[in-house]
């Protein structure tokens, strides 16, 4: 989360937009830190536009971290336009976007990141001008890649002087 926070830090503090974390204690998480910093990126993003659109004077964003039963949980919540009960419905559809210059993408591509690893990414919001959160659901034990079937190459990390493995592990902790 941290990271995702210090990408957005110059535009939050142009825009005027307080950051309250509420982490609470979670133990080592192995993910793709590439793919959940991809997610929560777009979700801090997608925060401050909604802060930045509503044009309330404080505009707050609160990430909260968390563990329940065997899941991280972690909430992008913010007070800005909020999101009518038909959008909802439409959020995570590719190509769906409420802003001008979107394109419809960030949310769709978080929602399958997120069940790739074997989670979820879902919002709430009680209705337009009453802000929205998001939250992304990640088991605390990797979801298991299936077998390579024999005879497909695998990539080799480090060849040609680049790693590019996608599939590193990260380990999330407080």
């Amino acid at each position: 989360m941290e990271d995702a926070l210090h990408i957005h830090a110059e535009a939050y503090l142009r825009h005027g937009v307080k950051v309250i974390r509420e982490y609470g204690e979670v133990p080592a998480v192995s993910v793709d830190k590439h793919k959940v910093l991809q997610i929560l990126v777009n979700l801090l993003s997608n925060a401050k536009y909604a802060c930045d659109a509503d044009a309330k004077e404080e505009k707050c964003v609160w990430v909260r971290i968390e563990v329940t039963e065997n899941q991280l949980r972690v909430v992008v919540r913010d007070n800005g336009t909020g999101i009518t009960p038909e959008n909802l419905t439409k959020i995570f559809q590719h190509g769906f976007t409420t802003r001008e210059d979107g394109h419809g993408f960030g949310l769709h591509n978080g929602a399958n990141i997120a069940k790739e690893l074997g989670g979820s990414l879902g919002a709430q919001s009680a209705g337009s001008g009453k802000g929205s959160a998001f939250t992304l659901q990640l088991p605390l034990s990797p979801a298991v890649s299936p077998p390579v079937p024999s005879g497909m190459a695998t990539r080799q990390p480090g060849k040609f002087g680049v790693d590019v493995a996608a599939g590193l592990p990260y380990t999330l902790s407080r």
